[in-house]
């Protein structure tokens, strides 16, 4: 149905606008919306953001997550810092795959307000003062000339009241379920899938096979990166996240993570892949998690 980004600073009111956004589409008739971000996954802000790998592997994360759950019958919202232009139009190719109407959300407000609302929050919840200096120094505005910032909607938390009922949210709820023209005469059109947005899919009958090669281009991958240094973030294959690798995994190791994945989501088929790229970002996230487990 659609798929809604939210970006802004760091503390820029992005999840209780999120929340908002929600109720709106709900009671405007939306079945089921669904918020994705640093929450959904269980993290810390500390966690997410605390150096350049635990940022690209959130990213990787996120973006296989959103990969999975757009779809003709669901709103998506994805609620993170989404400060990364590159970032922003991947997400935007995801939507043109799967045909559905998309926007942009931009939380605008002053980095001084940005900083005194990270002040004002509990110390578990909060940046610590480096990590939110670097990320709204890095922070990539949105620009709605671009189409994957586009329909482009500018809020403005700190200095208007912003409730389900608020002109601004009502608008976007316009946008993504109703006639898909605003009341300003904006428009989001249901994007249309192109040959290079769109992944081939898995056919049910022939899913184990094609699982096996995904996840063997990724083992191949691994072990070729593993030869040239044998730890580190290493790169898999184009659009997906990197492999964050502390130690020499060795092939049977890597065999078993392939046979455990495969079995996991030939045995799930609701939750099995429907592409072979879904299935190669899926299997990354899987190894990662396995990795990151085996640490603790």
């Amino acid at each position: 149905m659609a798929l809604v980004v939210i970006c802004g600073h760091p503390c820029s009111g992005k999840s209780t606008l999120a929340r908002f956004l929600e109720e709106a589409l709900k009671v405007a008739g939306a079945q089921t919306v669904v918020i994705l971000g640093e929450d959904s996954l269980n993290l810390t802000k500390r966690d997410a953001y605390k150096d350049n790998n635990a940022e690209k592997n959130l990213r990787g994360v996120l973006r296989s997550t959103i990969d999975r759950m757009v779809s003709r019958d669901k709103v998506v919202i994805a609620d993170s810092l989404n400060n990364i232009k590159g970032y922003r139009y991947e997400l935007w190719c995801i939507a043109r795959a799967e045909g559905t109407r998309y926007c942009m959300v931009h939380c605008d407000v002053p980095q001084e307000t940005a900083h005194e609302w990270n002040a004002g929050r509990e110390p578990t919840a909060a940046y610590p003062p480096e990590i939110m200096d670097d990320l709204l120094r890095r922070f990539e505005r949105p620009d709605g000339r671009n189409r994957w910032d586009s329909p482009l909607f500018t809020l403005y938390p700190d200095r208007d009241e912003l409730s389900p009922s608020s002109p601004g949210i009502l608008e976007i709820v316009e946008a993504m379920v109703g006639e898909q023209k605003t009341a300003t005469g904006r428009v989001s059109k249901t994007l249309k899938p192109t040959i290079a947005t769109q992944n081939a899919r898995m056919s049910d009958t022939n899913l184990l096979y094609e699982l096996d090669r995904a996840t063997q281009e990724i083992l191949s991958a691994l072990v070729e990166a593993q030869a040239n240094g044998p730890s580190g973030s290493m790169t898999v294959g184009e659009g997906l996240p990197p492999v964050h690798v502390e130690r020499l995994i060795n092939l049977p190791e890597l065999r078993r993570y392939k046979r455990t994945f495969i079995k996991l989501a030939s045995q799930n088929m609701g939750a099995a892949p429907h592409d072979t790229l879904t299935a190669k970002r899926m299997f990354v996230d899987y190894i990662n998690r396995e990795i990151a487990s085996s640490r603790t």
